[in-house]
């Protein structure tokens, strides 16, 4: 039986993005933060793709998706990090922000969650209203 562990998070001023951008009104950090650790490990149960990668959505924000990828490439090696999160706009077909990460650390996990409320702000902010509620 798998017992998840306890993410503390230490980034206060992404510990107030619940309080700070109405489009994450019903969505705190500590939730963002747990959301990036059960899609890693879905992630790592998840079979690999023909080219060589896996990838799992975090979360849906409105038209907004988060997604986890993981990148199995020798090449990609290279001083880049494995494991990627990315916010991707649906109806613009664009990526708005992402972000590597190696071990899903303290600060990888703050520093991921800063980006995703960040990339939720800018497009709330772009388009002027707030965005439907939350999706899992």
């Amino acid at each position: 039986m798998f017992i998840p562990a306890v993410v503390q998070f230490t980034n206060t001023v992404a510990e107030q993005a619940c309080v700070d951008y109405p489009l994450l009104s019903d969505l705190c950090a500590d939730e963002i933060e747990q959301r990036i650790v059960r899609a890693y490990i879905q992630l790592v149960f998840q079979a690999v793709d023909t080219d060589s990668s896996r990838s799992v959505v975090v979360m849906r924000l409105g038209s907004l998706e988060v997604r986890l990828a993981e990148l199995r490439l020798p090449e990609a090696n290279h001083g880049l990090p494995p494991f990627w999160i990315e916010v991707f706009d649906w109806p613009h077909q664009a990526s708005i922000d992402s972000i590597g990460c190696y071990e899903f650390g303290e600060d990888e996990l703050a520093a991921a969650v800063a980006m995703i409320v960040s990339a939720a702000h800018e497009a709330d902010t772009r388009i002027g209203t707030a965005a439907p509620p939350l999706h899992e």
